[in-house]
């Protein structure tokens, strides 16, 4: 699953490319609204137990799927086998009132058996007491074995107990059925170590459940909003990077750009992605370097890759018009190719989304500043201040800055610390990005409502120094309209600290992936 487990613990890796795919030229723009997929009434069919087919009728007891649907529940599955070391450490009743604690009150949770009824009814036994009265209609002990279950339930599972695997994950323990009726893997429930290799832990089931609400709640505003969207490449199988020939339409016509990413596994199933949490970026492409290939310098959004998992992310870029231009333009999507040994390509699909706010204004032009680079006591020294010309008719001015910390060194740092970053326009106020939450235990999980993918096969869950793996790198934004001199000459200044200290002679902290613009608006 991993090279080292020593980058699995420290570093987003990168690096490794092929050459590139032939341009393909989509052509393709179109006006739509995206469309949210949540039917309040149970579908017809037909019925599947892969990941993303839709879930049949199963009576659980005398609890009916077809019957309790709404469209708005998400439910969860649990399966007790006391020979399985990861199962049977799901099944304590402390994890039940963590589960329970951190749940958004749509969700209903069913507990299955498979082995050792004494087993199981001990822990109901135990469990029972401990569920808030709220909960009681939507957490099911199932008293039956999985196994002997009929209808759709007893079919999922002895179709996963069964089924050989590429990739063995955790197929027979635990799944799931979003809102919309369809199929879910769930991931690994707990932190890399212990015995088993994970210590399991099933509060973390909680967060399949927040992520589908946080998906549900993204596809209504995306189907709410009208869009001119041009599909860059959809459901391509990429090894590390593709090369594609675009039409922007006029850009002129926009306030608004938004990117789309989907990044999923062949076959939907956790353990056919990539398995390593990489650097990942979009960039718009201009000539070509003296071996042939593109120069792709002008980086526009980024991304950190998952551990195993599909995920898909919607990115407001908007500073970024101007970069992009219109008309023909070559764009470059990169994910580095993964160290596994065993191949699990990402199945990408990529799409701009244009559209017009009123905001009254939009961005006419985006300088490049400052570009990061190995952090250490030298850093600074290679950006001096820069002098910038602002002109007149200028509605607002920002500072436009995509930047992450990787590396190695000195106790994981820049990966693992709060290296702050801080600009300045003329005498004005500083502003400044800071990583307060690196190296928390669970600085990415606390994010699962805002879109990091959960629950992945590594350690995702710790806090960063500006990224998460399974999440996109939000730009940092700051206006500095008022520190600018609109007309004239404008000074623009920036620094790296670790906390509020310089970095330490003779120290390395890693590395600073970072891009900035000035981004003017008329």
């Amino acid at each position: 699953m991993r090279k080292l487990l020593i980058c699995s613990l420290l570093v987003a890796c990168s690096n490794s490319k092929s050459e590139p795919a032939a341009p393909v030229d989509t052509g393709v723009v179109e006006d739509v609204a995206a469309e949210a997929d949540a039917p309040s009434a149970f579908r017809p069919g037909p019925y599947g137990t892969t990941p993303r087919a839709v879930a049949g009728p199963f009576t659980a007891d005398d609890w009916s799927f077809e019957q309790q649907f709404n469209g708005q529940d998400n439910y969860l599955f649990v399966v007790y086998q006391s020979t399985n070391a990861y199962s049977k450490g799901l099944f304590k009743t402390l994890g039940v009132q963590r589960l329970l604690a951190a749940s958004p009150p749509n969700t209903h949770y069913f507990f299955l058996y498979r082995d050792d009824k004494p087993g199981f009814d001990a822990f109901v036994e135990a469990a029972k007491p401990v569920v808030p009265a709220e909960w009681t209609e939507r957490v099911h002990f199932v008293s039956k074995p999985v196994h002997e279950l009929e209808g759709w339930l007893g079919d999922i599972y002895r179709d996963r107990d069964t089924k050989k695997l590429p990739y063995e994950r955790y197929d027979a323990i635990h799944w799931a059925v979003d809102y919309t009726q369809h199929v879910r893997e769930v991931g690994m429930l707990g932190r890399l170590g212990g015995a088993s290799g994970v210590t399991s832990d099933l509060s973390f089931l909680a967060s399949e459940a927040v992520y589908y609400n946080f998906e549900k709640a993204r596809e209504e505003k995306l189907a709410a909003e009208k869009a001119t969207v041009l599909e860059v490449f959809k459901d391509k199988v990429v090894v590390d990077e593709t090369f594609v020939d675009v039409d922007i339409p006029d850009t002129a016509a926009f306030d608004t750009l938004e990117v789309d990413l989907s990044t999923n596994c062949e076959n939907h199933r956790d353990g056919e992605c990539g398995a390593w949490d990489y650097l990942s970026d979009l960039r718009v492409c201009e000539g070509s370097d003296d071996a042939g290939k593109p120069r792709c310098d002008l980086e526009i959004a980024r991304w950190i890759t998952t551990y195993w998992r599909e995920g898909r992310w919607v990115t407001d870029i908007s500073g970024m018009l101007p970069v992009l231009g219109t008309g023909k333009k070559k764009l470059r999507w990169w994910a580095s190719k993964q160290w596994d040994p065993r191949p699990a390509n990402y199945v990408g699909s990529l799409s701009l989304r244009f559209s017009n706010r009123a905001k009254g204004m939009r961005p006419v032009s985006a300088t490049k500043l400052f570009e990061g680079g190995t952090l250490n006591d030298g850093y600074n020294a290679k950006y001096p201040p820069r002098k910038l010309d602002i002109p007149a008719g200028t509605k607002k001015a920002e500072l436009y800055a995509l930047i992450t910390g990787h590396g190695s060194e000195t106790d994981q740092c820049a990966e693992f610390c709060n290296h702050t970053h801080h600009f300045t326009v003329n005498t004005g106020k500083r502003s400044s990005l800071t990583f307060p939450g690196a190296k928390s235990s669970d600085g990415c999980r606390k994010l699962v409502g805002e879109g990091v993918v959960p629950n992945q096969h590594g350690t995702w869950y710790f806090g960063r120094g500006g990224w998460c793996p399974g999440f996109d790198v939000r730009p940092f934004i700051a206006d500095v309209t008022a520190d600018a001199k609109l007309g004239g000459e404008n000074t623009l200044a920036y620094e790296a600290l670790i906390g509020d200290k310089p970095p330490a002679a003779m120290i390395g902290y890693g590395n600073v992936q970072m891009v900035t613009y000035l981004v003017l608006w008329k």
